[in-house]
């Protein structure tokens, strides 16, 4: 998708999980197409992970470690 094309609506989200509203899109995505999802909340799901991957201007500036990784309290 460009990124002057709306993107379609998310009919349903959680921590892990969301949901697009194809149907509904203006616009379709294709195989290989990537689009930006923007969590609300993720403390759960970067448990899960090494690191943030930080992102400007479409291009990987800096890593942050998760130095919590794993942990469970």
């Amino acid at each position: 998708m460009s990124a002057t094309s709306p993107p379609p609506p998310t009919s349903a989200a959680s921590d892990e999980h969301g949901r697009l509203a194809v149907s509904a899109a203006t616009n379709r995505l294709g195989l290989g197409d990537k689009i930006r999802l923007i969590p609300g909340h993720c403390d759960p799901t970067v448990n899960l992970y090494d690191w943030y991957v930080c992102i400007r201007n479409n291009r990987v500036e800096q890593l942050w470690p998760i130095t919590a990784r794993g942990a469970v309290y």
